[in-house]
Protein backbone atom coordinates (compact mmCIF):
# COMPACT_ATOMS: atom_id res chain seq x y z
CA UNK A 1 0.00 0.00 0.00
CA UNK A 2 1.25 3.34 -0.47
CA UNK A 3 0.35 6.67 1.58
CA UNK A 4 0.20 9.95 -0.51
CA UNK A 5 2.54 12.19 1.45
CA UNK A 6 0.41 15.15 2.84
CA UNK A 7 1.24 18.26 1.35
CA UNK A 8 3.50 20.90 3.22
CA UNK A 9 2.53 24.43 3.41
CA UNK A 10 4.40 25.83 0.71
CA UNK A 11 3.28 22.98 -2.05
CA UNK A 12 -0.15 24.72 -1.24
CA UNK A 13 -1.63 26.67 -3.88
CA UNK A 14 -2.32 29.98 -1.66
CA UNK A 15 -3.87 32.24 -4.15
CA UNK A 16 -7.66 32.11 -2.55
CA UNK A 17 -6.53 31.91 1.09
CA UNK A 18 -4.48 34.44 0.71
CA UNK A 19 -6.76 37.20 -0.57
CA UNK A 20 -9.61 36.32 1.45
CA UNK A 21 -6.83 37.02 4.57
CA UNK A 22 -6.13 40.36 2.51
CA UNK A 23 -10.42 40.72 2.43
CA UNK A 24 -10.48 40.02 5.80
CA UNK A 25 -8.09 42.36 6.77
CA UNK A 26 -8.84 45.37 5.07
CA UNK A 27 -12.83 45.06 6.06
CA UNK A 28 -11.75 44.67 9.75
CA UNK A 29 -9.27 48.03 8.99
CA UNK A 30 -12.32 49.78 7.46
CA UNK A 31 -14.84 48.85 10.35
CA UNK A 32 -12.69 49.60 12.94
CA UNK A 33 -11.61 53.10 11.52
CA UNK A 34 -14.36 53.72 10.15
CA UNK A 35 -16.06 53.81 13.49
CA UNK A 36 -13.10 56.19 14.72
CA UNK A 37 -13.34 58.72 12.15
CA UNK A 38 -17.19 58.91 11.86
CA UNK A 39 -18.17 59.31 15.67
CA UNK A 40 -16.69 61.69 17.89
CA UNK A 41 -15.21 59.75 20.55
CA UNK A 42 -15.35 62.57 23.54
CA UNK A 43 -13.89 59.98 25.85
CA UNK A 44 -10.67 60.18 27.89
CA UNK A 45 -8.65 57.93 26.31
CA UNK A 46 -9.33 58.24 22.77
CA UNK A 47 -6.19 58.72 21.74
CA UNK A 48 -5.25 55.34 23.31
CA UNK A 49 -8.45 53.65 21.45
CA UNK A 50 -6.84 55.43 17.95
CA UNK A 51 -3.33 54.06 18.55
CA UNK A 52 -4.46 50.69 19.70
CA UNK A 53 -6.88 50.26 16.41
CA UNK A 54 -3.73 50.68 14.44
CA UNK A 55 -2.03 48.82 15.89
CA UNK A 56 -4.20 46.12 16.20
CA UNK A 57 -5.11 46.58 12.28
CA UNK A 58 -1.27 46.49 11.26
CA UNK A 59 -0.45 43.68 13.30
CA UNK A 60 -3.59 41.72 12.00
CA UNK A 61 -2.47 42.05 8.10
CA UNK A 62 1.18 41.15 9.25
CA UNK A 63 -0.20 38.01 10.62
CA UNK A 64 -2.71 37.02 7.75
CA UNK A 65 -0.74 38.15 4.68
CA UNK A 66 2.67 36.33 5.76
CA UNK A 67 3.69 36.68 2.02
CA UNK A 68 3.22 40.37 1.86
CA UNK A 69 6.19 42.03 2.07
CA UNK A 70 6.63 43.59 5.13
CA UNK A 71 7.39 47.24 3.81
CA UNK A 72 3.94 46.76 1.59
CA UNK A 73 1.59 45.97 4.59
CA UNK A 74 3.24 49.33 6.38
CA UNK A 75 2.64 51.44 2.97
CA UNK A 76 -1.03 50.37 3.27
CA UNK A 77 -1.30 51.52 7.13
CA UNK A 78 0.24 53.92 6.12
CA UNK A 79 -2.36 55.32 3.84
CA UNK A 80 -4.67 54.10 5.94
CA UNK A 81 -3.86 56.61 8.52
CA UNK A 82 -3.95 59.37 6.06
CA UNK A 83 -7.45 58.37 5.33
CA UNK A 84 -8.50 58.16 8.62
CA UNK A 85 -7.27 61.34 9.15
CA UNK A 86 -9.38 62.86 6.37
CA UNK A 87 -12.21 60.67 6.70
CA UNK A 88 -13.61 63.81 9.33
CA UNK A 89 -13.42 66.46 6.70
CA UNK A 90 -15.77 64.53 4.84
CA UNK A 91 -17.98 64.74 7.83
CA UNK A 92 -17.73 68.51 7.78
CA UNK A 93 -15.42 68.24 10.97
CA UNK A 94 -11.52 69.19 11.39
CA UNK A 95 -8.55 67.11 10.97
CA UNK A 96 -7.39 66.38 14.53
CA UNK A 97 -3.60 66.48 14.96
CA UNK A 98 -3.05 63.99 18.26
CA UNK A 99 -5.32 61.48 16.50
CA UNK A 100 -3.79 61.50 13.08
CA UNK A 101 -0.26 61.08 15.37
CA UNK A 102 -1.64 58.43 17.69
CA UNK A 103 -3.03 56.50 14.42
CA UNK A 104 0.54 57.09 12.96
CA UNK A 105 2.41 55.72 16.39
CA UNK A 106 0.30 52.60 16.06
CA UNK A 107 1.59 51.55 13.06
CA UNK A 108 5.14 52.31 13.21
CA UNK A 109 4.78 50.76 17.11
CA UNK A 110 3.26 47.62 15.29
CA UNK A 111 5.98 47.55 12.38
CA UNK A 112 9.44 48.38 14.35
CA UNK A 113 9.85 44.87 15.71
CA UNK A 114 9.37 43.32 12.61
CA UNK A 115 11.91 45.23 10.89
CA UNK A 116 14.01 45.04 14.24
CA UNK A 117 13.96 41.13 13.94
CA UNK A 118 14.78 41.13 10.06
CA UNK A 119 18.05 43.50 11.29
CA UNK A 120 18.89 40.52 13.82
CA UNK A 121 18.87 38.43 10.60
CA UNK A 122 20.83 40.39 8.52
CA UNK A 123 23.84 40.34 11.04
CA UNK A 124 23.24 36.49 11.90
CA UNK A 125 24.16 36.59 8.15
CA UNK A 126 20.62 35.52 6.86
CA UNK A 127 21.24 36.93 4.01
CA UNK A 128 19.10 35.06 0.84
CA UNK A 129 19.12 35.31 -2.90
CA UNK A 130 16.96 37.64 -4.59
CA UNK A 131 15.90 34.50 -7.08
CA UNK A 132 14.02 33.65 -3.87
CA UNK A 133 10.49 35.62 -4.96
CA UNK A 134 10.67 33.72 -8.28
CA UNK A 135 8.29 30.97 -7.06
CA UNK A 136 5.76 33.40 -6.28
CA UNK A 137 4.47 33.56 -10.01
CA UNK A 138 3.83 29.67 -9.63
CA UNK A 139 0.93 30.32 -6.78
Amino acid sequence: MSRIPPLSFTEIPLRLPRLAAALCVAGGAVAAIGVLTTRDLDAPNAVTIHWATFYGVTIAAYAALPFVRRGDVLMVAGWLVLAAGVAPCAMGQEISAPHMFADMAGVVTAAVPIYIARMRQVAQGDIRTQRRRQGERDL
